[in-house]
């Protein structure tokens, strides 16, 4: 049975919903959803982000951290991609007070996260930052890496960037998530993982070096390539190199095959 939303939560969510019909975009509507997606009311991410401000100053006496949780947990379940880009904007706002139960909370509702637009939402501004105060929360990101969504590969990856920044500097458990998506081919994907290692190459260029040429023979060509960007120019001649060998290599056999 679904959680009944109290009073407080209920009453934003109708404010939330009231402000985003009123700024719908008939441009913005997108073709219908697949089945199970998020419905999207057709609000430009302006707009949202507006909408997240306007609420904040109406509801400034009684909004602290527990509430917007709640309103948060209460927007995935009504399942509109609007309502809980804007919920996760005042969700932000509370950032300090951010606790690792969070995370656990998210992971029961983490399909919202299918949507590729809520999954970078909340995996730069809620689970890096929540996963940064409780690194060993890092099983529930594997979880989501190993799943077939590329929403929550996506969430996963950017809630790891949480271990290589704002201090933080456990390059190991960033590169252990790189790892398993190392052979995503998804152009989301390969960006995300490419990413998350040019930022580990700031903590520690060693590790990531030594990671890029190990995994050189079966990781995806061209997340090795755009993620070994921040490598001394030396390294990353000598890996480009190798990739290149390897994908002669491979043509060569191809070519001999036929």
């Amino acid at each position: 049975m679904a959680k009944i939303a109290s009073p407080q939560v209920a009453s934003l969510l109708k404010d939330i919903r009231t402000a985003l019909d009123e700024r719908v975009d008939e441009k913005a509507r997108p073709v219908p959803a697949a089945r199970g997606a998020l419905k999207v009311i057709g609000v430009r991410a302006g707009s949202v982000k507006a909408v997240a401000r306007e609420v904040a100053v109406r509801h400034k006496a009684t909004l602290d951290y527990p509430l917007a949780a709640e309103l948060l947990e209460a927007a995935a379940a009504r399942k509109v991609r609007e309502e809980i880009l804007v919920a996760v904007e005042l969700l932000d706002r509370f950032r300090k007070e951010f606790e690792p139960a969070l995370l656990v909370r998210m992971d029961k509702w983490s399909s919202v996260a299918d949507d590729l637009d809520v999954a970078e939402a909340l995996g730069e501004k809620v689970a890096a930052f929540v996963l940064a105060l409780d690194p060993s929360k890092i099983t529930t990101i594997r979880k989501w890496a190993r799943l077939r969504s590329v929403g929550r590969k996506r969430l996963a990856l950017l809630a790891a960037a949480g271990l290589v920044s704002e201090g933080r500097r456990d390059a190991a458990l960033a590169l252990d998530l790189c790892e398993i998506l190392l052979n995503e081919d998804h152009p989301v994907l390969v960006r995300e993982v490419a990413s998350l290692l040019r930022t580990t190459t700031k903590i520690d260029a060693k590790a990531v070096q030594d990671f890029l040429f190990r995994r050189s023979i079966d990781g995806n060509p061209a997340i090795l390539r755009a993620g070994s960007e921040n490598l001394d120019a030396a390294r990353r001649a000598a890996l480009i190199a190798k990739l290149e060998a390897q994908q002669a290599s491979l043509g060569a056999l191809a070519a001999a095959g036929r």
